[in-house]
């Protein structure tokens, strides 16, 4: 029995225990490719016998797995801003952890799927800073400097100073300025900077001027070109966090690191909070979504 036919009969089935070992057995290519084959063979979306024969968080985890990347995004970007308000997180986040040449394939499926101009829908979703910053880094090429230069650097790290705690008030055109035109290599020596003349690291002073969305994506800019590994063990403590579990977040978290930087992920959340990530993990979840999530967090 071939691959396709056989996840179709488990699907009939409702063999969730097998379901969740065969799609652990494949790699992202491999699980689009079958969607791809399981469309041609059953005139049907692999997606929507998944909803047809599964359930709860363990249905919604399995159809993000089996989605190309690209849409994947765009999928979460018109959940995010689908209905009454708007998720900021999510569109920060997908602004701020994708390439400007991924965001562009990303604006083109999410018109393809839903006749909608990406650029547009956000514009309509935020405002004020938000907006200004998210348009930048989804339309704007980032610097790609290696070498950054030491007194430039410390220069910017004391506009920014002024800009903000020096200032009644802030700039924040300053801040927008740099967070979204700087490499990776300049903004860390910035953030070095500033932390040795002022002695206070940079996170402080974004927390000190900013309310809480603009906040939260200039800090996210910092991590994601900085520590982005870093950022994600934080996302899913969050998540499992409190009462009740944040479950799309954890499970946004977990399917798009699971193949980039899930070991580093684990590594921080010990450091960070001194328990293992999967530990908290299956005290929020169970049965074979907690199976599959586990599966994802320790295959890499």
């Amino acid at each position: 029995m071939d691959e396709v036919t056989k996840l179709n009969e488990l699907l009939k089935r409702k063999d969730e225990n097998t379901i969740v070992d065969f799609t652990l057995g494949l790699t992202n290519a491999q699980r689009v490719e079958i969607r791809q084959k399981y469309q041609a063979q059953f005139q049907q979306d692999l997606l929507k016998d998944i909803d047809k024969y599964m359930s709860g968080d363990l249905l919604k985890t399995l159809q993000e797995l089996y989605k190309d990347p690209i849409e994947l995004d765009a999928d979460l970007l018109y959940k995010a801003m689908k209905g009454f308000g708007s998720n900021k997180e999510v569109i920060s986040e997908i602004a701020c952890f994708r390439s400007l040449d991924r965001l562009n394939k990303v604006k083109e499926k999410f018109k393809e799927k839903y006749n909608k101009d990406l650029m547009n829908e956000i514009n309509d979703e935020t405002s004020g800073d938000l907006r200004t910053i998210v348009m930048k880094l989804m339309t704007e090429e980032r610097g790609t400097n290696e070498n950054p230069d030491f007194e430039t650097c410390k220069k910017i790290a004391i506009e920014l100073y002024n800009a903000g705690t020096k200032k009644i008030g802030t700039n924040s055109n300053t801040f927008i300025k740099y967070f979204t035109t700087l490499s990776a290599k300049e903004l860390q020596l910035v953030a070095k900077e500033h932390h040795r003349i002022y002695k206070r690291n940079i996170l402080e002073l974004i927390d000190g001027e900013f309310s809480s969305n603009d906040n939260e994506l200039l800090k996210m800019i910092l991590y994601s070109l900085l520590s982005p590994s870093e950022y994600f063990a934080r996302q899913i403590k969050k998540a499992v966090d409190g009462i009740g579990t944040d479950d799309d977040k954890l499970i946004r978290c977990i399917v798009t690191r699971a193949d980039i930087d899930m070991k580093m992920i684990k590594k921080y959340y010990k450091q960070l909070f001194n328990v293992e990530m999967i530990v908290d993990v299956e005290d929020d979840t169970s049965g074979n979504y907690f199976k599959l999530l586990k599966g994802l967090i320790e295959k890499n």
